[in-house]
């Protein structure tokens, strides 16, 4: 990932990420041809997403059309055999793997997981030019993250069982969701948010 034309990476400050590595790359590839953009936001999500303004550019919303909220959106993948994607053990949404709204009990995760994806966000937190300063989490870098994988696992296992305690009957899905949600109260990227 190159940085943008503003020297920065993308931040919950600066969310350039959707615009300029999805919706711009989109709409150079269509062109001036009549296209469908399939936008999968569901139901029960109070939002439109980031969409072209392109007037060759129709947006259709399938699951909202057809009143589809998570656990339709679930079931549909269970009931066809696809199932919910793999990293749905330890992430609460799909996504870019460098995310800066990733918790940090998923960027241990990612670490565990994909060592060199990991390897490749840090790469993007440290490789600066003009020596500036970037993390991806608030007030600790990837590098200092990882040195407490213990303690950040241990707590989330802790609240993963109290959460399963409160809710015996829940989905694993969205009880992992509930507890990394009590990590921070930050906003999910609107762009990947299942």
């Amino acid at each position: 990932m190159a940085q943008s034309s503003w020297g920065m990476l993308p931040s919950p400050q600066m969310r350039w990420c959707t615009i300029m590595m999805k919706i711009k790359p989109f709409e150079q590839f269509v062109g001036e041809d009549p296209a469908v953009s399939y936008i999968g936001i569901r139901a029960d999500e109070n939002r439109d997403g980031y969409i072209s303004t392109k007037p060759n550019i129709t947006p259709v919303y399938p699951f909202k059309e057809r009143g589809l909220v998570k656990a339709d959106i679930i079931r549909i993948l269970e009931e066809s055999g696809i199932g919910m994607p793999d990293h749905y053990r330890w992430r609460s949404r799909s996504g870019c793997f460098f995310c800066f709204f990733q918790r940090k009990y998923e960027w241990v995760m990612l670490a565990q997981e994909h060592p060199d994806l990991f390897e490749q966000a840090i790469a993007y937190e440290e490789n600066h030019s003009d020596g500036r300063t970037y993390t991806w989490t608030q007030g600790e870098t990837l590098r200092e993250l990882l040195a407490r994988k213990d303690e950040i696992i241990a707590k989330h296992e802790k609240a993963m069982q109290r959460e399963t305690k409160a809710a015996p009957n829940r989905p694993l899905a969205e009880s992992l969701e509930a507890v990394l949600e009590e990590e921070d109260a930050e906003l999910p990227c609107l762009a990947c948010h299942l």
